[in-house]
């Protein structure tokens, strides 16, 4: 007997908005902070089979993600293609390089300029290793906690690649009904796809998962940081009290800033309050007006933060208003 296709959507976000962009990844929340000029557009996917799913996003421009994967669930993530290698929880991560992140652990991710997508299987571990077993014979390596990512071959990271597309696409050129055939062969070929380039990575000697002590360090650091701008949004960035807070000089500073997102905190500060008054006029009700909301967070010459801002967002703060 015939069944309903595997739950299929596609969503385009065009013009950058935090909040439309808070659940790209099945049942999580992941914050998204845009991180270059020009007009955003963002195209997401989802595929939902029985005991995974699948969701994949192609950006035009780099952002700043961070959030946890879902309860219960590890994660398979990659980009599936990237002009270069991506910023990745203080490592740089390869196009076709599969990260794997045991239940419940978190991703802070910022790819590097030029298109970019990305593409995230959550499965349920025993699933997983059981469909490792029937493939492969074993049972895969993988964290009990945090994550782990490892060179991939470039045969199954082509394989991977060409599987996630193949799936998307067959998925979205499908109408009608489809037969629970069609679907199973789909999850098995998407499925097979990931247990291939996982199991590829991981045959060889056990390895620290974690990152060498410098990448440890610099993400630690950039993490306390970030905190401590957030909590200082409507401030102008002062560079002197953020080195005293974290105790690490100014300079210093600034070459890990830079390392983890291509420009300095003075930089990320600017973009972080610019992104917190696009949410705040996004959300706005009709008794707010541009004025108030900048002034509200920290901007006090208008004409210099209308002209920031339709620099960054490619419209002026009034046009996100009327939205």
């Amino acid at each position: 007997m015939d069944e309903p296709m595997a739950p299929y959507s596609r969503f385009v976000v065009d013009g950058f908005d935090a909040d439309a962009l808070l659940g790209v990844v099945r049942d999580t929340r992941f914050e998204q902070r845009l991180l270059a000029a020009g007009h955003f557009r963002a195209c997401l996917q989802r595929l939902v089979f029985p005991e995974f799913s699948l969701d994949s996003g192609a950006y035009t421009l780099p952002i700043f993600a961070s959030g946890s994967f879902g309860q219960g669930l590890v994660a398979l993530a990659m980009a599936v293609s990237c002009e270069q290698p991506m910023w990745a929880n203080g490592r740089w991560i390869p196009s076709g390089q599969v990260m794997v992140f045991a239940e419940d652990s978190e991703l802070n991710v910022r790819p590097s300029p030029g298109g970019w997508q990305w593409a995230v299987l959550l499965i349920p571990r025993e699933v997983l290793q059981r469909e490792a077993v029937a493939r492969i014979g074993r049972e895969l390596r993988l964290p009990r906690s945090g994550w782990c990512s490892r060179p991939a071959a470039p045969a199954e990271a082509y394989g991977l690649r060409y599987g996630v597309f193949k799936a998307l696409d067959a998925a979205a050129s499908w109408t009608g009904v489809v037969t629970s055939e069609q679907v199973a062969a789909q999850a098995a070929l998407l499925l097979g796809a990931f247990v291939d380039a996982v199991s590829a990575a991981d045959a060889g000697p056990a390895r620290r998962a974690d990152g060498s002590w410098f990448e440890r360090h610099r993400d630690r650091v950039v993490r306390r940081a970030e905190e401590y701008l957030k909590a200082h949004l409507d401030r102008p960035f002062d560079s002197r009290a953020l080195s005293l807070a974290l105790g690490v000089g100014e300079r210093q500073l600034e070459r890990l800033f830079r390392d983890a997102y291509g420009h300095g905190p003075c930089h990320w500060h600017q973009l972080a309050r610019l992104n917190c008054v696009r949410s705040a006029l996004l959300q706005a009700d009709a008794r707010e007006c541009v004025t108030d909301i900048a002034l509200r967070l920290g901007f006090g010459h208008l004409g210099r933060f209308s002209v920031m801002y339709r620099n960054v967002f490619g419209e002026c703060p009034r046009d996100t208003l009327r939205r």
